[in-house]
């Protein structure tokens, strides 16, 4: 599979051709029919017609197989298989790039067409889930083409579609030679370009920054005008007759407005990064070079069947065998801290393992006496480098072994690494770092994944190359690294090398048993699709935990994942912030789990999720000077050469201001969060007593000040986010309500040192929680309330101030829309009795109905009005 830059770059680089080499797998076993066997998400199913016009490629091996193979490896069919570009013409006439794009759904989509006899298969760019698009150079011509989706060749019927003489059905387009003339590129853009350093050629990219120039104006205008409002608010426009309501909603207000402009801070300068692949990089990266990376799966009371699928796709990530190691890292083999009996959950994995090894365990006497296990390695107390984090360290390797890693068809080596626990075993942290420090693990790469979540196979091909950085001929490490790299290992090439500046590479977490509506938010789009953009641009992209690529040279410095806190995997990401490094961010869906399918799971998620923020900030102002001095003595490696000591004494972090603001947003979100139940008690108020928390003297004064300053507000969030859809901006604002009262628990646990339960992702244990009551009693009072003003407007002379009314049943109504999704799936999963594996869909609000009926509920309440004393007395 070929890579190409941004699919949203101007240009993009013409075909090249591979040369064929000797596949790794085993015999093609392709029928004379010209079909072949299905060999993953890039299978060939094209008739032999065209097949004649492609070679096979595959990476070559630098050591032969041994001649003696076991039979106890399995052989490799399942992993996806490449292709060369077969040497086309097509370049040699004028080109034009032409958009393509797929809305239908999907995970991986690749394009094919006729421009190069659908040779080659071109990864789209995830726009958002279920949208992709690329821009390609094609001739001026007719073209047809098709899409890739998941293995399968699909058409989109958006396009024009056509018979080919095969009887298949593809799409068509015919480009216009003059499409391009009419855009061409003038002097003033490519002045503006080069002075500012943006894209300005590409009219996706000028569309991105021109969003990013309204944005960062309308950011900087906001805060005039929130200071103006806030004075006018508490001076002149406020209702001091009401005063808790008046109180509370200016309370809200600023809350709200640090919020905002915390947050959308990380947004000044997001990035979208142009794509390159390991094995396409230009120049080329030699194989043997590719550093050797360990896949962390951490499990710990998961069932063991919902670990087997994400074993498999991290066997068949698209990767040397040799290069390669898959490791579950398993916390529950030894039931509880300082036990030595397996539990039978442990057994479950060990058999598991087996299995997906090649094995077919009976009995665990057997398998020994046969040796299927070849290497069980126990360290004992005495042998353990960390005992904080265990008192022995077991490890089970499955193989494969010496030459057997080289052969055709070999699986990555699988092993299993559980601990007996300390009584502080420091939970996910520790099991990680017993994993880095006592298991004898050596990959320079680590990627770490949750249990549920399966890499797709290019995760590492997408995701490595944004490690590294291209060396310049007369760079100094050219001229004076003539032994082993003491960070990296030996280096054979003079291209390309590992980001000594780089600690780790973020991707997003996606989900398929989300749906579209995605009612509780797990898409989570507002942080994945914009905020990580945006830190990325200052390379300070968070740690979520999982789906991340780390160096282990920076684990090390910093002596492994950092404890004090259930949100880790953010703490360890602000220890190497803070120590000069940087991190990146791969926005494509590389790794897709399995959401929450509850409201009560979710909610538990996001109160782990807020008492680890809390406990962050609380740990980072107790840290004394002297256990930082002995931290990052501890840590220090023996010997270093003087070059590399120069290179991490210049590696101080410049951005402190930049990482004070991210870590507020971090930290202070569930604080900040009670704005939203003061907006609640401010619409109770409002609705039961009628009295309004503001009250303008004059039009002018409400149209300068509230109006304004919300209308500067909205301008600037929905400018930052425009790569976010509008249901998922939606769900972010309905979320902020209904995850509140799980940030208010969160932050009470970590003040007082709660403990709180272990939860497994999918939730699926977890069906009911006290605090989905708190949403339902808040929407039943709003609801009583809306009813109580309407019934007030029509019999208590309520008529005489109409616009009190109406304003309170649209606060009112306001919050009730957006708490309702979720507080409807919570009644839905108690008034019915789902299974386990059972989603609550909850009951989508019909806005059009919604808005007929109080249409005509308002022409009703207005023509009643007409008829009440204060109505007849303005008639006259």
């Amino acid at each position: 599979m070929a890579s190409h830059p941004d699919p949203l770059a101007s240009s993009l680089p013409a075909p090249y051709v591979s040369e064929p080499v000797e596949p790794r797998i085993m015999a093609d076993n392709r029928s004379d029919a010209g079909s072949s066997t299905s060999s993953g998400m890039l299978s060939d199913t094209r008739s032999d017609t065209r097949s004649d016009t492609r070679s096979r490629r595959t990476r070559s091996v630098d050591t032969a197989p041994s001649a003696g193979q076991r039979g106890s490896i399995r052989s490799r069919h399942t992993r996806a298989s490449m292709y060369s570009k077969a040497p086309t013409n097509y370049d040699e006439v004028p080109n034009v790039l032409s958009m393509f794009e797929w809305n239908g759904g999907g995970r991986n989509v690749f394009l094919t067409g006729s421009w190069d006899n659908y040779t080659e298969k071109i990864p789209m760019e995830s726009v958002q889930p279920g949208q992709f698009r690329c821009a390609v150079k094609v001739p001026q011509e007719r073209l047809e083409f098709k899409f890739v989706v998941d293995g399968r060749e699909k058409y989109n019927p958006d396009y024009p579609t056509v018979h080919t003489e095969e009887g298949e059905r593809v799409n068509v387009k015919h480009v216009d030679p003059d499409h391009q003339k009419k855009k061409h590129i003038g002097p003033v853009r490519k002045i503006v370009s080069k002075i500012s350093g943006l894209d300005m050629y590409s009219p996706f990219h000028l569309q991105e920054t021109l969003s990013m120039i309204i944005f960062r104006v309308f950011y900087l205008l906001t805060i005039p005008a929130a200071f103006y409002y806030f004075y006018w608010l508490s001076v002149k426009g406020g209702n001091q007759g009401a005063a808790p309501s008046w109180i509370a909603f200016l309370l809200a207000e600023i809350l709200s407005f640090i919020s905002a402009i915390i947050g959308l801070f990380g947004m000044w300068a997001p990035i979208n990064r142009k794509w390159r692949s390991l094995d396409s990089l230009k120049p080329p990266l030699p194989e043997a070079d590719w550093p050797t990376v360990d896949v962390c799966i951490a499990h710990y009371k998961e069932p063991a069947d919902q670990l087997r699928e994400t074993i498999r796709a991290a066997l068949r990530l698209e990767y040397p065998s040799h290069l390669l190691r898959i490791i579950i890292a398993d916390d529950g083999y030894f039931p509880s801290a300082k036990s030595v009996e397996r539990s039978q959950l442990g057994l479950d994995m060990y058999q598991l393992l087996a299995e997906e090894a090649g094995y077919d365990p009976l009995l665990e006497e057997v398998m020994n006496d046969q040796g299927l296990v070849e290497h069980y390695t126990v360290l004992a107390e005495e042998d353990v480098v960390r005992h904080d984090c265990a008192k022995e360290c077991h490890v089970f390797d499955f193989g494969p072994f010496g030459d057997e890693m080289y052969a055709p068809g070999a699986l990555p080596r699988l092993s299993l690494i559980t601990r007996v626990k300390p009584a502080n075993h420091h939970n996910k942290a520790g099991n990680i770092n017993n994993v880095l420090f006592n298991s004898g693990t050596s990959g320079k790469l680590l990627l770490f994944l949750d249990a549920d979540m399966q890499p797709t196979e290019n995760f590492l091909l997408r995701t490595v190359p944004l490690l590294l950085e291209e060396m310049r001929d007369d760079s100094i490490e050219n001229t004076i690294m003539l032994d082993d790299d003491p960070e990296i290992g030996r280096v054979n090439n003079t291209s390309w090398r590992v980001n000594r500046d780089v600690a780790f590479v973020q991707a997003p977490q996606r989900f398929h048993n989300v749906d579209k509506a995605d009612l509780m938010a797990h898409r989570n789009a507002i942080f994945y699709d914009g905020i990580c953009r945006g830190r990325d641009g200052f390379g300070l992209t968070p740690f979520v935990g999982t789906n991340a690529l780390w160096r282990r040279e920076v684990l090390g410095e910093i002596g492994g994942f950092v404890y004090g806190s259930v949100t880790e995997d953010t703490l360890t990401s602000n220890e190497v912030h803070r120590r000069g490094y940087t991190s990146k961010y791969a926005a494509e869906d590389l790794a897709w789990g399995e959401a929450p399918v509850s409201v009560a799971a979710a909610m538990l998620q996001r109160q782990r999720w807020a008492k680890g923020a809390i406990m962050n900030g609380m740990k980072i102002f107790k840290r004394a000077a002297e256990e930082k001095k002995s931290q990052i003595a501890a840590r220090r490696r023996g010997e270093i050469d003087e070059f590399y000591e120069y290179r991490r004494h210049g590696r101080r972090p410049n951005n402190g201001f930049v990482r004070a603001m991210f870590w507020l947003d971090s930290t202070l979100y569930p604080l900040l969060g009670v704005a939203a139940y003061m907006y609640i008690f401010v619409a109770l108020w409002y609705l039961f007593s009628g009295e309004a928390p503001i009250d303008p003297q004059k039009f002018v004064d409400l149209a300068s000040a509230f109006v304004l300053y919300y209308i500067i507000r909205y301008v600037a969030f929905f400018s930052a986010f425009t790569d976010v859809s509008n249901i998922d901006i939606l769900r972010s604002q309905e979320t902020w309500f209904s995850y509140n009262v799980c940030h208010v628990i969160g932050m009470w646990d970590a003040f007082m040192g709660q403990k709180m339960s272990w939860v497994a992702n999918t939730g699926q244990r977890n069906r009911r929680n006290w605090m989905e009551w708190v949403n339902i009693f808040i929407v039943f009072l709003l609801v009583v309330g809306i009813l109580t003003r309407v019934i007030r407007f029509l019999t208590d002379g309520g008529g005489c101030r109409p616009w009190e009314t109406f304003g309170a049943l649209m606060f009112g109504a306001y919050i009730v829309a957006h708490m309702w999704p979720m507080a409807a799936i919570s009644l839905q999963e108690r008034l019915k009795a789902l299974k386990d594996d059972e989603v609550a869909t909850g009951v989508d609000m019909p806005l059009p109905h919604l808005y007929a009926a109080f249409t005509i509920i308002g022409v009703f309440i207005l023509a009643r009005w007409s008829d009440t004393p204060c109505a007849l007395m303005t008639r006259g």
